[in-house]
């Protein structure tokens, strides 16, 4: 069982003279995250404003050297990885059906592709294409959860993106809602941890987070938070290939700062300590995650993991977490310096999506060409210690 040695849980306090100048000022730091997120994430395209001819620094740590990006356009790729393919329909928008499903898709009863609290997914096919499609099949008890369930589609009409899992149709029966998707047949990410026959190199491991970051920069653009991020809800599109989609928008929320979104729900391996101790989420409550996917990636740990959720929970709001296990020994700096950007208990010190990608261990171009001549590792790497 991993232990949880680091006690350094990063907070900040402020003190003001009265409580109404407290409030005051925790709006004005939300409103300036906003704005600081805003900006972050049209970054790219004030840069192309600015010429060509300009070459931005992107980094700066005590720890490693500045990293500057090539002029001009993106960079070319450090693998050779194709790109994660689109959907193969146009992005739709998607509102539910008062029919039934089998009237227009054949629904595998046997063929099932996975499950959770919300029901199961089975392969299905469009009559009139042969289009092969997944359908979700949520059963619904009452008003709540149908409208919870509508605003997993609200959701799901705004995301249109290569590492997002996209919506296809939707139909409404009196039981259940089912939400007719892009089918990828690659398996959940978290089954690639504990695979044993799946040796995961680090520079695996940046190609998946590079894809997941740019699906959450995505999602937050549109002022979309996601708040279920774990490898179980990251999709492989295929057995062999590096590319991944992101799943299951149903507990998604819309993020308005002046609203002061709270929730108290999610997986306690990889909630976030304000979810946990029932504070004010942001965009950075998604990067928590991140770094937690980051971690358990490159170790095959789970880093705050307890023998039970209470200890679970206990050692996240502590921000109590270590590299200093055997299996982080040859990992990189740039890695380890990463990890310590995101798994920081003040949510407004954490990096950006944006930033992420900026970040050396996911843009530096020459640390990738040293990792793909290493080798890969041994098929003795320890499994996920997970429940």
């Amino acid at each position: 069982m991993l232990k949880a040695k680091r006690l350094e849980g990063i907070s900040s306090c402020c003190s003001s003279s009265s409580p109404l100048e407290n409030m005051a000022l925790f709006q004005c730091m939300e409103d300036v995250e906003k704005v600081k997120c805003f900006l972050e994430e049209n970054s790219s395209v004030l840069s192309s404003k600015s010429g060509d001819n300009e070459v931005e620094k992107v980094w700066s740590s005590p720890a490693l050297k500045e990293k500057t990006p090539a002029k001009g356009g993106r960079a070319s790729t450090f693998t050779d990885e194709a790109p994660t393919p689109a959907a193969p329909f146009d992005h739709r928008i998607v509102t539910a059906r008062q029919s039934a499903v089998d009237r227009l898709y054949t629904v595998s009863k046997t063929d099932i592709l996975g499950g959770g609290r919300f029901g199961q997914v089975h392969k299905c096919e469009e009559k009139a294409t042969g289009l092969k499609l997944a359908a979700k099949i949520i059963k619904t008890r009452g008003t709540k959860n149908k409208e919870d369930v509508k605003n997993e589609i609200s959701i799901m009409n705004q995301l249109d993106h290569v590492n997002i899992i996209q919506l296809y149709d939707a139909f409404e029966s009196t039981h259940d809602i089912i939400l007719v998707m892009e089918y990828v047949e690659g398996g959940e990410l978290f089954d690639r941890i504990i695979d044993e026959n799946c040796n995961l190199t680090e520079l695996d491991t940046i190609l998946f987070i590079k894809q997941i970051c740019e699906g959450i920069r995505h999602m937050h653009q549109m002022s979309i938070l996601h708040l279920d991020l774990k490898p179980e809800n990251i999709l492989c599109v295929n057995r062999n290939a590096k590319q991944i989609k992101i799943i299951d928008f149903g507990l998604a929320r819309r993020y308005k700062p002046r609203e002061k979104l709270k929730v108290n729900f999610g997986t306690p391996e990889f909630l976030a300590p304000e979810v946990v101790n029932y504070d004010f989420v942001s965009f950075s409550t998604d990067m928590w995650s991140v770094g937690v996917i980051t971690y358990m990636l490159l170790s095959g740990l789970s880093p705050f993991l307890g023998d039970s959720d209470a200890e679970t929970l206990s050692n996240v709001l502590a921000c109590r977490w270590d590299l200093e296990e055997e299996e982080f020994q040859d990992v990189s700096e740039e890695a380890r310096e990463f990890i310590s950007k995101l798994l920081i208990k003040e949510k407004s010190w954490r990096i950006s999506a944006s930033q992420a990608l900026g970040h050396p261990w996911l843009s530096d171009h020459k640390l990738h060409a040293r990792l793909s001549t290493q080798k890969k590792c041994s098929s003795d790497t320890p499994n996920l210690v997970t429940k």
